[in-house]
């Protein structure tokens, strides 16, 4: 917000005005029309160019396998979760599938309607060729003269429903704090907690049941099982450094993006385990006999309804991937 010129007045010039001030007629007083929301902070034509810019950093640094070329263009967890992709694919005979395709059109594009730094652009796209579902790819500017940047994606759920959001001519509100059944942090710590304590959390009752929740499960359960009578396993989470992203909806709630991650700890007794490829490939080793620990990322994609609504957060989508293991 600009803040206006400070104006010194003398003793004087304040008794003069209050002279003339009462000497003369009353000055009729502006009846201003009342001001519409801010424009939209970008127009259509301006993300479909930041797309094709994105493709291209993409796909040069995709057939290097560099994470460096990204830098620029790519940020926050979409760095992490390509910089890990491209050291699996390195490790592997065949690559295909591994590198997560980013399609340069759009179906849905969701503006902000701001004047305000940082601003926050999200867009649907088409679905890969590769079979995959749609990607929400959350698009971010730090400042006035900065690239939007690629800051997450998220993979749709099968048989999703993206809530409703203004047209891209028109924009979307920014949400602020108070607006939603949970805050935009509120809502990526809850999401910890119903991993973390199940039925027992805070805010159990405002979540809809996931794919991703089950699929953390699944993945406990055969780890448990591998590890046996032979060590023990443990399971962390906590919410992703930074502030989630966050775009208002039709309705008054929002679309919010966060990150979470999830550490994996397996301690062995007289024993070895070898690993998957994937967590090979990020350790450098196959097998392990005495500890191993792998940290996943996930980007979570939420819908969440407005402050009164009797309506349930669901998630929308998410990318869960390994980034870090350390092990022996």
């Amino acid at each position: 917000m600009r803040v206006p010129p400070r104006v010194t007045v003398t003793t004087g010039a304040v008794a003069l005005c209050v002279l003339l001030a009462a000497c003369a007629s009353p000055l009729p007083e502006p009846d201003p029309e009342p001001q519409g929301a801010p424009p939209p902070a970008v127009v259509p034509a301006q993300v479909d160019r930041v797309l094709d810019d994105l493709a291209d950093v993409l796909a040069e640094a995709d057939a290097e396998g560099d994470a460096s070329i990204l830098r620029g263009r790519v940020e926050g967890p979409a760095l992490t979760l390509r910089s890990a992709e491209y050291e699996v694919a390195d490790a592997a005979d065949d690559d295909e599938g591994v590198v997560t395709v980013v399609p340069a059109r759009a179906q849905t594009v969701i503006v902000p309607t701001t004047q305000e730094w940082p601003r926050t652009v999200m867009v649907v796209t088409e679905a890969p060729e590769d079979l995959q579902p749609p990607l929400l790819l959350t698009l971010v500017q730090a400042e006035p003269r900065d690239p939007y940047r690629l800051w997450a994606w998220a993979r749709l759920f099968p048989g999703v429903q993206m809530p409703a959001t203004n047209q891209p001519e028109l924009g979307s509100e920014v949400t602020d704090a108070g607006d939603l059944v949970l805050d935009p942090e509120e809502v990526v710590q809850g999401y910890v907690d119903l991993l973390r304590e199940n039925d027992e959390a805070e805010h159990w009752d405002l979540f809809e049941e996931d794919p991703l929740r089950e699929g953390i499960a699944t993945t406990r359960r055969a780890f448990r099982s591998l590890v046996d009578e032979n060590g023990t396993l443990s399971q962390r989470y906590r919410p992703g450094e930074g502030a989630p992203q966050v775009i208002g909806t039709a309705d008054g709630g929002a679309i919010v993006v966060g990150t979470m991650e999830t550490i994996t700890t397996i301690t062995l007794e007289d024993s070895t385990l070898t690993v998957g490829a994937e967590t090979a490939a990020l350790l450098g080793e196959e097998t392990v006999s005495e500890s191993l620990a792998i940290t996943w990322t996930s980007v979570l994609a939420f819908s969440v309804p407005p402050a009164g609504s009797e309506g349930l957060i669901e998630v929308l989508g998410a990318e869960h991937t390994a980034t870090e293991v350390t092990g022996e």
